[in-house]
């Protein structure tokens, strides 16, 4: 099957926030997830002690963390529109050929093929695959917007077929 894709700004970070949701390292979920609660906990507190003691110097350094716990979310998307922005070979007309001896890639900047044992497995929601290589750190990002409705249900069942029965 011959697939023929761009990946836009928010493609990627739409790859990037399901990547981060469904990740295998716990440091990069709480990153993204549990340090603004934390943020948002400790905002309020702070609040509460500085309506029933007053306003003191003392408050700052905890409203100083708590507020940058609560930017995490800003400065990861933010980060990641940078990442996008410098890696010029997803910009641009992208092409992959998906069969059972695995997938190939075609950019402006580069060419590879990639067995399915190279891919370790695959994600996706409502706007994205994710193909994952091994060791789980770096991904593919496939954008549904840009498939039709059989080449979404091919790519899922090769994906399926060749990911989800490895041990």
């Amino acid at each position: 099957m011959h697939i023929e894709y761009e990946i836009s700004q928010k493609d990627f970070v739409d790859g990037q926030r399901l990547a981060i949701k469904k990740s295998t390292i716990r440091v990069i979920r709480w990153m993204s997830f549990v340090m603004p609660t934390v943020g948002l906990v400790l905002l309020i507190f702070l609040i509460s002690v500085g309506v029933r003691q007053g306003l003191s110097v003392r408050l700052v350094p905890g409203l100083v963390m708590s507020l940058w716990f609560l930017s995490i979310p800003l400065l990861n998307r933010r980060g990641q529109k940078k990442v996008y922005a410098k890696s010029t070979s997803m910009h641009g007309e992208l092409s992959l050929d998906v069969d059972e001896a695995g997938i190939r890639f075609l950019g402006p900047t580069f060419s590879s093929n990639v067995s399915w044992d190279h891919f370790s497995r695959f994600l996706e929601d409502d706007k994205v695959f994710v193909l994952y290589q091994k060791g789980d750190r770096i991904f593919n990002i496939l954008p549904k917007r840009t498939l039709t409705p059989e080449q979404m249900a091919g790519f899922r069942q090769l994906a399926e077929h060749h990911l989800n029965n490895k041990s």
